[in-house]
């Protein structure tokens, strides 16, 4: 029975090692994902829950969410198609240049030049739940 379980707790342990790992990774940044986010992006997304009627979708979850499916959101038909689960990655790809990585998205920014801001926002995203 032992070595039956130990494959699952083996993936087990190294998925939460991992992602001790990754919430190290995004402590130093914390408060830099919030200040770029607040200068960058605040001016069209939320990311307090419940918070509506911004130009753009609600940010809090945005992590494991679907592209283009917060309910009561007017989101582009490019960005309902996409149909993606928004991940680290992805989200990075999207914030450096929007129009290049969604084409026909609503979103009218231009994107964040920054490796180290695009890393501090999605470290930010991530928290907001």
């Amino acid at each position: 029975m032992f070595t039956s379980l130990r494959l699952p707790l083996i993936g087990l342990l190294s998925l939460t090692l991992a992602q001790a790992a990754l919430a190290a990774d995004c402590a130093p940044v914390q408060s830099r994902g919030a200040e770029v986010f607040a200068n960058e992006c605040g001016v069209c997304h939320a990311v307090s829950k419940g918070t509506t009627g911004m130009m753009g979708p609600n940010l809090a979850g945005v992590v494991g969410r679907k592209s283009g499916s917060l309910e009561g959101f007017n989101y582009s038909q490019a960005m309902r198609s996409k149909n993606i689960d928004w991940q680290a990655e992805n989200i990075e790809q999207l914030i450096t240049q929007p129009q290049a990585y969604v084409p026909g998205t609503y979103m009218p920014y231009m994107g964040l030049a920054s490796a180290d801001d695009r890393q501090a926002v999605v470290c930010y995203l991530k928290e907001q739940h």
